[in-house]
């Protein structure tokens, strides 16, 4: 089949990925997963900000869903720490659109990859692309999505092999959902999950996790 005229292939996404990559350096990127529709005034918008300008502090760079809400905060914290850093690499804080928001939302980083044609391609983008993988304190179903589909993966690389990749949850709550879904279906008692699996409260047990991949 055919794809339609400028219609963006996954193909497309990782080749502009890769070459953001390459100018960005030597770096690995970091995932951050949250909620799309957050109010600034909302307590965890200031813990995004502080977790996107925290990773870029460190040495990571930022992958992020390229909008408002959650993501909006962690490119905002990304940026700030940019332009103080020396290098005031752009590169450095990736979002990844799509073209169904593309009509209605604004984007919130000077460097995006080319609109994903649909939420699956966006999705896999987002965790094939990175290293390791944050769920920021606020959240909704996508947000759950996007991390149980890294989970899976994980999962199917440690039978099969392959990479696997952190997943830190910033939230009490997140441990409560997860729990709550492995005993739901019956998958409390199965090994895997707790090497790559992580709990955290703050932003300053971040970095720790994420200097050991």
């Amino acid at each position: 089949m055919l794809k339609k005229r400028n219609e963006v292939s996954f193909k497309d996404l990782k080749k502009s990925f890769r070459y953001h990559k390459k100018k960005a350096g030597d770096i690995k990127y970091v995932a951050c997963f949250g909620k799309t529709f957050l109010e600034k005034e909302h307590d965890t918008y200031d813990i995004s900000l502080n977790i996107g300008k925290c990773l870029i502090e460190n040495g990571f760079g930022v992958l992020h869903g390229g909008y408002s809400g959650a993501m909006e905060a962690v490119s905002k914290g990304a940026e700030i720490a940019i332009q103080d850093s020396s290098d005031k690499n752009n590169s450095w804080n990736i979002g990844v659109p799509m073209e169904m928001f593309d009509r209605e939302l604004n984007r919130s980083s000077k460097i995006n990859l080319p609109p994903a044609k649909d939420i699956v391609d966006r999705k896999k983008a987002l965790t094939h692309f990175c290293d390791a993988c944050v769920v920021l304190p606020s959240g909704g179903i996508g947000t759950v999505l996007e991390a149980i589909e890294l989970f899976h993966l994980n999962q199917l690389a440690e039978k099969f092999g392959g990479e696997i990749k952190p997943i830190i949850f910033i939230g009490k709550h997140w441990k409560e959902l997860m729990d709550n879904i492995m005993e739901k279906l019956d998958m409390e008692k199965q090994k895997g999950g707790e090497e790559f699996t992580h709990f955290i409260d703050s932003v300053d047990q971040l970095v720790p996790i994420l200097n050991k991949i």
